[in-house]
């Protein structure tokens, strides 16, 4: 083929562009912010920035919850620490003789949250004035010579007071009868304040109690379900040397009443009940709040705890330790054999810093019988047994 007859590529028209340019020049044309790219970067961007605000978010929650979490510790941390100042002063206190106790346990500053003192009534306290002895004396009508009503006030009282039913005297069946109708609660009106104990009729018209219940008081009051009413009760002896801890109190009118008899040992591993009222109980008797707001028929219930003579330490004199549960106000209570016989007078408890265990301690009834016939009281010794008591 020669030069002649060469493919010539056809002209293009003057004024027309090219397919390649005109393509060009629309894809120059298209605005930026048209452009998929951009969206994409822009969503893309926007998620990035949401979560981040979100985990920031978090965050902030998170730190929030660590610092209220961080301050209740150390609240509590605090508390605790208070707790426990406050649980090793009463230890300290537990360690010492009872009537030092009793004027301690005023003296100790509670923690925030602890309701103190410990003894209640329903809500913690009993609405109604301090009881005295000479006020049961007069309500019970020993000592007095009764005269007609003559004012409105006295005449209301007698219309809306019930007068005590009078309890038929019976012979106790058994030990619990005889527990419950011997075993009184001793109330005295002594500087400090009222105080509460247990005793027991050990001969007509005598009740034996510890001398730190009665303290300084000349005075006290007795009641139990079986006299009916309250009795006034005269504090004629107090010992509380060589390791006594022994008030006799004479009770006058009480009649009907079976005395206990005092036995004339105990052994190790016998059988023993405790017998009286303790405060963590008797407090919250609804009859003992009636009693102090001046119910005369009104008696709290006497209570009981079994255990085991653990030891009897040799000393002046000799103390039963032993595993019934006794507690503030079971002082001056007795403790007895499975016969109801009175082996001991529960007097303290020892509790042990370490295992945090109670023991209860009664001084022995030969130490009762010695102060009891010193004192002149008629008292019945019980007759030993030979199945009565444990192993030494």
């Amino acid at each position: 083929m020669n030069e002649s007859q060469q493919s010539v590529p056809p002209e293009t028209p003057q004024g027309a562009a090219s397919p390649q340019a005109a393509t060009a020049a629309g894809v120059a044309a298209l605005p930026w912010y048209r452009r998929p790219l951009f969206w994409g970067i822009f969503l893309f961007l926007g998620l990035i920035l949401l979560a981040a605000w979100l985990f920031w978010k978090e965050w902030q929650q998170a730190e929030a919850s660590k610092a209220a979490v961080a301050a209740q510790t150390e609240q509590w941390r605090e508390h605790n620490a208070a707790l426990e100042t406050f649980v090793q002063q009463l230890r300290a206190l537990l360690a010492k003789e009872p009537c030092e106790v009793k004027q301690g346990l005023g003296l100790i500053t509670p923690p925030a949250g602890v309701m103190w003192p410990p003894l209640a009534a329903g809500s913690g306290k009993v609405d109604a004035a301090p009881l005295k002895p000479g006020d049961m004396a007069d309500k019970s009508g020993a000592g007095r010579t009764d005269t007609p009503a003559t004012t409105q006030q006295d005449n209301a009282e007698a219309k809306t007071q019930v007068p005590p039913v009078p309890v038929q005297k019976q012979t106790p069946r058994n030990v619990s009868e005889l527990m419950e109708q011997a075993t009184v609660l001793v109330l005295a009106m002594r500087e400090e304040g009222l105080s509460m104990g247990s005793g027991f009729f050990v001969a007509p018209g005598y009740v034996l109690t510890n001398a730190h219940v009665v303290g300084n008081a000349t005075e006290a009051v007795v009641v139990n379900k079986a006299l009916g009413r309250p009795f006034a009760a005269t504090v004629r002896m107090v010992s509380q040397n060589n390791g006594q801890d022994f008030a006799l109190l004479a009770v006058n009118g009480a009649s009907g009443i079976v005395p206990l008899k005092l036995a004339q040992g105990v052994s190790r591993t016998e059988r023993v009940s405790a017998w009286g009222f303790p405060g963590a109980v008797t407090n919250d008797d609804p009859k003992f709040a009636a009693l102090l707001k001046g119910d005369e028929a009104a008696a709290p219930e006497v209570v009981y705890t079994e255990g085991v003579v653990s030891v009897i330490l040799d000393r002046t004199p000799p103390l039963i330790v032993h595993t019934a549960t006794v507690s503030q106000g079971n002082s001056g209570g007795p403790l007895v054999n499975e016969k109801g016989d009175v082996v001991g007078i529960n007097t303290f408890i020892k509790l042990d810093d370490a295992s945090y265990r109670q023991s209860s301690l009664a001084i022995v009834s030969t130490s009762l019988a010695a102060f009891l016939r010193g004192a002149g009281v008629p008292i019945t010794m019980a007759q030993p047994s030979e199945s009565a008591g444990g192993k030494q």
